[in-house]
């Protein structure tokens, strides 16, 4: 076994670089994944609003039998809470105490002035006094002592010892105070009113409401006669959700929202103290933020199933073709040993021994080398190293006991063509109805966790390798007829060697197909993700640079950024809401020809303006005219339909496109230099861009990650492909050889020679790449529904034309190189 390990070293070392770059791909690619949908799963949490990702429980004391009376009660039932919440969901929380109360409504203390009171635990630790101190226990149960931020209170005229009426209870400032911190979360998220003045406007009404939060004692607050609303906020810590654990957190949440939602009126939740049940709630956004984050998990996923899928077939055949070959170099020596007397199991145990210690250590190290790529520790993903070792040691073993199972049993399949047994036909027909069946299945009910739907990509490329084979022969034949009357005998001799090699084309075929099918699937998903990324970036913006001031853009601004160096186009619009046919309408009034001009060349498509009137969303168009009132009172006249325009957002909404109104002009679309822009226009302005947008689809780990994954995968497969066709034109070296030496002792050419080989080596290598092209540009479409990339491309995936150039391109370069080897390798075969 060793003497033979040692006598084919140049195989035995090819069939371990095969395994151990197969192995590595299999076990780290899955584990890099792993980690960038940790990370990605960590920045959603990251950047949503930290009330967003919380945990919120609120109580509305005027429906409590007993609500909680001073700050003790509060702390225990912030411990009640805490305990309550199932295990899974106590895990990914910061364990952190947030809780307070505030009034459940402002109170007027002037005209369009309100003021709202409240307590926080944390608060007092976050602020500075400047002037008097904290609020004091109240006097009454009609009188407080209350703390205001300066600024704000400044603002209202409001000074430290001034008492402030309201609806029968009074109000002494004790204290005026500062954030720490302003930009804190702190402020900026949970307590974004206490430091400044909310100003709302109701409808028609001609001044702001002001209002104004004041810090109260918690004890005095809680145990007055003002109506309270309690809340205990549990925050996230956002590296605690990963893709392992996200669908127990989802059914830990709804778990969590029943027991919150069913404590039991004047009952105690786990420490005395009761409360009313039905009225106390859990708020947050957390189960949705999850549920979309497995929705991009179950995704991902099921592109890296189909992916890793098709490469592990592609990888299989590759060293299945190396293992035939060393199997091949080996065939004498272990015929020798059977004719003298070696039993099968012996030589069996030798012939599969060679390959096991060329296949075992490799994937082994590949297993291992996968352990540096950063990501969890899963035992499942080593796994596919071991099945691929195990596979071409179990293939191993069994083609030396089927070659050898009669001493000195040799036969020449490409003299006598075997025709295929009942259980073979049988076997492929199942094969073929099971792709068949899977892809309608997957199309409806999509890939899942069903272990069958995972495998129907690769039983699909399988079956088509199998129905191409049992298509090959007739185009042969024809070529064969038709190259017989011809005069020139080489291009005949060349397609009867393929056609003598057609018995032995079934490995190669299974192979090249299914890795070239899935390499040109992967090349199509990567471009068509890349155009509708940058297509979903523009349909964002609108153009290529959107300019947004809330309160208007003067005339003179429009013109200063007009001049401005680097500044191409610039189209003025007017972007708002109205309500039309008492139905919330988008409402842009824009010149449509010039916008059209601007974004020309662009992936944008802008409608054609009408004669005169306006475009409407479709139920508004049957309307003779109808009136709305921004940006002024205006009657519209529909004279045409409009689904959506780039940069607008209409979910919900009605749509109506007017002609200009350069009076009201608020939003500007500009081709042109960024920077330039952003320059000439005053701070406050919102400036969007079409990188910016793009950045921010792109930028995301899991979408970058994907995307490398796809290209990584492609390239891949492209590697073992070319490696499939070195090998088969290695295996049929020899005899190659003899016969190229035979034909030239009667005057055949090099030329002719190289001609040849490729004659034999061509008709399978073509039927592959066509066949395997077609399958990988067709995959998007049979598959449909059960692998939806929206989430990646920002953009419903396949509202645009599949561009097959990359594909193409990338298929044909792995025939072109195929074919050039096997050229060349056609001179040194007739050379030798």
């Amino acid at each position: 076994m060793i003497r033979l390990f040692a006598a084919h070293r140049g195989t035995v070392a090819l069939l371990a670089l095969l395994t151990l770059a197969g192995s590595l791909l299999l076990a780290g690619l899955p584990r890099a994944l792993e980690a960038s949908l940790d990370k990605s799963a960590e920045t959603m949490l990251r950047t949503s609003p930290p009330l967003t990702t919380a945990l919120t429980v609120e109580l509305d004391a005027a429906y409590s039998f007993n609500p909680p009376k001073n700050i003790d009660a509060m702390t225990r039932a912030n411990a009640s809470w805490w305990s309550t919440m199932p295990p899974t969901v106590r895990g990914i929380l910061d364990g952190l105490p947030r809780f307070g109360h505030e009034t459940r409504s402002k109170m007027q203390i002037g005209r369009h002035r309100y003021l709202s009171l409240g307590w926080d635990n944390d608060i007092a630790n976050r602020i500075k006094y400047v002037a008097g101190g904290p609020p004091g226990p109240s006097d009454g149960p009609k009188r407080f002592e209350i703390s205001l931020a300066a600024k704000p209170a400044a603002e209202l005229g409001i000074k430290l010892g001034d008492t402030v009426p309201f609806e029968g209870y009074q109000a002494v400032v004790s204290g005026l105070w500062e954030p720490l911190a302003p930009d804190d979360v702190y402020w900026t998220a949970y307590h974004s009113k206490a430091s400044k003045i909310d100003r709302t406007r109701s409808p028609l009404a001609d001044e702001d409401d002001l209002l104004i939060t004041g810090l109260a004692n918690g004890d005095a607050l809680a145990s007055g006669d003002l109506q309270l609303r309690y809340s205990w906020t549990f925050q996230v810590n956002p590296a605690a959700v990963t893709a392992r654990n996200g669908q127990d957190v989802l059914d830990a949440l709804a778990e969590a929202d029943r027991v919150v939602r069913s404590a039991p009126p004047s009952a105690s939740v786990s420490t005395g103290i009761p409360f009313q049940g039905d009225n106390t709630t859990l708020v947050t956004g957390l189960d949705q933020l999850i549920k979309e984050f497995l929705d991009r998990l179950a995704t991902t996923r099921a592109l890296m199933v189909v992916l890793l899928g098709g490469f592990a077939v592609a990888c299989i055949g590759t060293i299945a073709l190396a293992v035939r070959l060393l199997g091949a170099r080996m065939h004498g020596s272990l015929s020798l040993m059977r004719a003298r007397g070696a039993s099968l199991p012996r030589v069996t145990t030798v012939g599969g021994g060679v390959v096991a210690l060329a296949i075992a250590p490799a994937a082994l190290i590949g297993a291992g080398l996968s352990l540096l790529v950063p990501g969890p520790s899963l035992p499942l993903l080593l796994l596919g190293p071991v099945a691929l070792a195990a596979v071409a040691i179990a293939y191993a073993c069994g083609a030396t006991a089927h070659t050898h199972r009669q001493p000195l049993n040799e036969r020449r399949d490409d003299v006598v063509a075997r025709r295929p047994s009942p259980r073979r036909v049988a076997l492929e027909v199942l094969v073929v109805l099971l792709g068949i069946g899977g892809v309608q299945l997957l199309r409806s009910r999509g890939l899942g966790d069903d272990p069958f739907m995972m495998v129907v990509p690769a039983l699909l490329t399988v079956a088509a390798a199998l129905v191409a084979l049992r298509v090959y022969p007739f185009p042969l034949r024809l070529l064969l007829r038709l190259a017989a009357r011809r005069r020139g005998a080489a291009p005949y001799l060349g397609l009867a060697m393929a056609a003598r090699a057609a018995t032995g084309a079934t490995l190669p075929v299974l192979t090249l197909l299914p890795a070239l099918a899935i390499c040109a699937y992967g090349a199509v998903t990567a471009d068509g993700l890349a155009t509708a990324q940058r297509l979903a970036a523009w349909q964002r913006v609108g153009a290529e640079i959107r300019v947004q001031r809330s309160e208007g853009i003067p005339a003179d601004l429009i013109e200063r950024v007009r001049k401005t160096p680097g500044v191409d186009q610039v189209v003025p619009a007017t972007v708002g809401r109205s309500n039309a046919q008492r139905r919330d309408t988008a409402v842009v009034a824009v010149d449509l020809n010039a916008y059209r001009k601007l974004v020309a060349g662009s992936p944008l498509d802008i409608p054609t303006a009408p004669a005169s009137g306006a475009l409407v969303s479709s139920d508004m168009a049957a309307m003779a005219s109808f009136d709305i009132t921004w940006p002024e009172q205006l009657t519209v006249q529909p004279k045409g339909k409009i689904a959506s325009l780039p940069g607008v957002d209409t979910t919900g909404l009605g749509l109506i496109v007017l002609p200009a109104l350069p009076q009201h002009t608020n939003t500007l679309l500009i081709s042109g230099d960024a920077e330039a822009v952003k320059a000439a226009m005053p701070v406050g302005t919102v400036i969007r861009t079409v990188d910016g947008a793009l950045t921010a689809i792109t930028s995301v780990p899991l979408t970058s990650s994907l995307m490398t994954a796809l290209r990584v995968v492609t390239l891949a497969l492209a590697a073992y492909a070319l490696a499939a066709v070195a090998i088969m034109l290695v295996s049929g070296a020899a005899e190659r050889s003899r016969a190229l030496t035979l034909l030239h002792a009667i005057g055949l050419t090099r030329r002719q020679a190289k001609g040849m080989t490729v004659l034999e080596i061509g008709p399978v290598l073509v039927l592959a790449v066509l066949a395997g092209l077609a399958l990988g540009l067709g995959l998007p479409t049979l598959l449909g529904d059960g692998i939806d990339l929206s989430a990646y491309a920002g953009l419903r995936f396949g509202d645009y034309p599949i561009d097959p150039v990359t594909p193409a391109l990338l298929a044909g370069g792995v025939a072109v190189v195929a074919l050039a080897g096997v050229y060349l390798g056609g001179s040194r075969a007739q050379s030798r």
